[in-house]
This record gives structure tokens, C-alpha cells and sequence, in this order.
């Protein structure tokens, strides 16, 4: 039988967890959604259950839910007055306003985005490496120690990601473009009135650097559109809360969950939900990496890119310097070409377009996982992210950011 004395010391631990409190962050910014709302319950709890209890307390219904292991929750639309109610409820462990996120492309290039112009032609090789003749510069510069600018030519093991997927979580992909030679497979959308098709380009160009037979690094990989970014670039937190559940549950029913990518060019302002979310996925076994954010400043500002189990990446330029719209800091893990990026675009099968931004970084990291799995078999989301850091070049690049790494992405094929 416990003493007295024990159950002094026990009880000042207990109460607290007991009578603990949701976090109800009520914060507005010129990013947050008014009225929308994401709330994370506990995670010994069930969320059906907690559904059915906020219901009969608030009156309140789900507009969707989300569960990444631990993290479930769902959204819903209210008011103080719910907030409130909520607070009371054991069972909810935050509640945080509902943000934008915006695909991470430099305000001063939108405006060309739709420019389009011809297809250029492959180049091809022999032996085990394959070499791409008069590749875009990214390629180049990731499959070469030394800096040949433009006209570059990129040399990558033939294997080319062969037997991975590639989640790319943004606005869309143009299924019918000549790049991706029917390795495209629409998923979900999480944009109301939209099936996945892009109706924006971004979405579409990242998958063209991450797998496009003549833009992208790993030229055999599949991919898979999750589409949570509108025909503006935007959308919300909790639609990327959703797609991120979708893409994890897609790979793990198709069972190619430990030879899945997330890409994700996107980002907005802090959320630690999404933060834990991206943790929980990793854990799982997916490989995830995301935009560092063109805002000139510290990553650790903004979701996904603060989340420190994610893969965060910064961009260069073609002079082996942090491109000056990328941010830095120590929340980054690598960085990749990330300026006047040519790629796949919408419009037509052949279209294409050059930009730039983080987002164009991204998706070269992107596709170096999915080529490391195919070349050296699959490995823990951790342990890739240490492996691309491995190969990279080291301290070549000029003006990195306070707190940032010295690293280059580096495919290991080429000097």
C-alpha cells in the first residue's frame, strides 16, 4: 500500500496532466484565415470519439481531419465564443488559426510565370553513367565539383530513381506533358472544385526538376500529384495537414512507403502542429523535404521549413552563391540550385519556363533521394538527409546566411 508520503510526492505530477488546459493560440496575422481553425487533440485519444463530443459541446463540425501518427486532429470554422467551449475540453490538446501557404517563388518572377516556349531535346550516354549533354544548369552543377555555369552537362547513374515516388505536395501536375512519359499519377486534391490537374505551373515545374526526362534528377522516378495549392499559389495550413496525412497513408497502403518522397514548395508561417505532423511522417518511414522560404531571412520563421526532422533547403545561384530571396539559418540542411530554374510548365506537352525560388531548390533534393534510394537501396528519412549532406560540396559557397550550413548538393557521379 503506497504511504502518505508517496502520494504527496506523486499527486504535484499528476495534476497538472490532469487539469491541463488546451493551448488555444487566438493570435491574428495578415496570413491567418479568419474563422478557420486547426485543432489537435490528445494522442491517446480517438478522434471519431472527440468529433462526437465537440459536436455535442460546441455544435461544431469537422471540415476535415487529419492523423500523422500521433498528430490527428481536425478543422473546423468558429468564433471566440467556440474557442472558448474548446478550452474546456480535455480531450483537445492546441487549437491554432488556419494560415495561408503560398508556393515559395519570388514575388519579382510571378509575373513571367506563364511564358512559355519549346522543348529542348535529351542528350544520352553509355556505360553505368549516363551523360545528359547541354542539361539545365541545376543538373550540372549537382552531378559536377567544378562550376561549368550554363551549358553544363549532368551525369547520373543509370538507374535514375527507378522504383521510387515522388509525392509532389503542391499546386498540381500537368499529366500531359512529354517530360514525364505517364509516370504521373494523380492523387488527391485538397482544393475545392479541383480533380489535381495543375492550373498554376508551380506544381508542375517542381516535378519537372525532381523527375522530367530532360529537366529533372531522377528521370525514372514516379510521381504522385497531391494537390493543395489553388490556381493563385495559395492554400491553406490545413489542407497541407490533410495532404501530408494522404501522401503517408497512399505510400504505406501501396507498400513503397520507405521508397516515397515528399516534396514540398510551400510554406507559411510558424505551425507547430504542422511541424510535429512532418516528425510523425518521418518517423513513419517518409523521406520529406521542403522549401527553406524566399524571404531573406531565418527559417525558423516559417512552416514546414522550421521543422526540424524535414530536409530544408536553401538556394544558389549560378555563381555558387545563396541566391539573395533564400533564407538561411540553422534550421537549413542543404542547399541547391535555386535561380533561373528551366523546367516543365502547363499550357501545352511541351511547354516550359524558367523561375526561381526555393521552391526550385526543393524539388532538386527531391529527386537526389529518390536516386540515392534506387542506387543504394532505402533508408531511414534521417539517414538519407545525413547522406545527401555527406556527398555535398563543402564550403564553396559565398554568403551563406548566419547560422546556415556550407553545403552544395552533389550527386557523387562526376568531378
Amino acid at each position: 500500500m503506497p504511504s502518505i508520503k508517496n502520494l504527496l510526492y506523486t499527486l504535484p505530477a499528476v495534476l497538472p496532466a490532469v487539469l491541463a488546459r488546451p493551448h488555444i493560440d487566438r493570435r491574428q496575422t495578415a496570413q491567418t484565415i479568419p474563422g478557420k481553425w486547426i485543432a489537435r487533440i490528445e494522442d491517446n485519444e480517438v478522434l471519431d470519439t472527440v468529433l462526437s463530443t465537440v459536436f455535442d459541446a460546441a455544435g461544431v463540425q469537422s471540415t476535415g481531419t487529419y492523423s500523422v501518427g500521433n498528430v490527428k486532429g481536425f478543422n473546423f470554422d468558429g468564433d471566440d465564443a467556440i474557442l472558448d467551449i474548446l478550452q474546456e475540453l480535455g480531450a483537445i490538446k492546441s487549437v491554432e488559426p488556419d494560415v495561408m501557404m503560398h508556393a515559395y517563388v519570388p514575388l519579382h518572377v510571378r509575373q513571367s510565370l506563364h511564358h512559355v516556349r519549346q522543348l529542348p531535346g535529351n542528350g544520352t550516354g553509355n556505360g553505368t553513367f549516363v551523360t545528359q549533354e547541354d542539361a539545365p544548369w541545376g543538373l550540372g552543377r549537382i552531378s559536377h565539383k567544378t562550376n561549368a555555369g550554363n551549358g553544363s552537362s549532368y551525369v547520373y547513374d543509370r538507374s535514375a530513381g527507378e522504383d521510387t515516388f515522388i509525392y509532389i505536395i503542391d499546386t498540381g501536375i500537368n499529366t500531359e506533358h512529354e517530360e514525364f512519359e505517364g509516370r504521373v499519377t494523380l492523387g488527391e486534391s485538397f482544393i475545392q472544385g479541383s480533380e489535381g490537374e495543375d492550373d498554376q505551373g508551380h506544381g508542375t515545374h517542381c516535378a519537372g526538376t525532381a523527375a522530367g526526362t530532360t529537366y529533372g534528377v531522377a528521370k525514372k522516378a514516379n510521381l504522385i500529384a497531391v494537390k493543395v495549392l489553388d490556381s493563385e499559389g495559395s492554400g491553406s495550413n490545413s489542407g497541407v495537414l490533410r495532404g501530408i496525412d494522404w501522401a503517408v497513408q497512399h505510400a504505406t497502403e501501396n507498400g513503397h512507403l520507405d521508397r516515397a518522397v515528399l516534396s514540398m514548395s510551400l510554406g507559411g508561417t510558424f505551425s507547430q502542429t504542422t511541424n510535429d505532423a512532418i516528425e510523425e511522417a518521418t518517423n513513419a518511414g517518409a523521406f520529406i523535404t521542403v522549401a527553406a522560404g524566399n524571404e531573406g531571412e531565418d527559417a525558423s520563421n516559417s512552416s514546414p521549413a522550421s521543422a526540424p526532422s524535414a530536409c530544408t533547403v536553401g538556394a544558389t545561384n549560378l555563381q555558387d552563391a545563396r541566391a539573395d530571396f533564400s533564407n538561411f539559418g540553422e534550421a537549413l540542411d542543404i542547399f541547391a540550385p535555386g535561380e533561373d530554374i528551366t523546367s516543365a510548365w502547363i499550357g501545352s506537352s511541351s511547354a516550359q519556363n524558367t523561375i526561381s525560388g526555393t521552391s526550385m531548390a526543393t524539388p532538386h533534393i527531391a529527386g537526389l533521394a529518390a536516386y540515392l534510394i534506387a542506387l543504394e537501396g532505402p533508408k531511414n528519412p534521417a539517414a538519407l538527409c545525413e547522406r545527401i549532406q555527406s556527398l555535398a560540396q563543402k564550403d564553396i559557397l559565398e554568403d551563406v546566411g548566419e547560422g546556415s550550413v556550407n553545403l552544395l548538393a552533389y550527386n557523387g557521379a562526376a568531378n
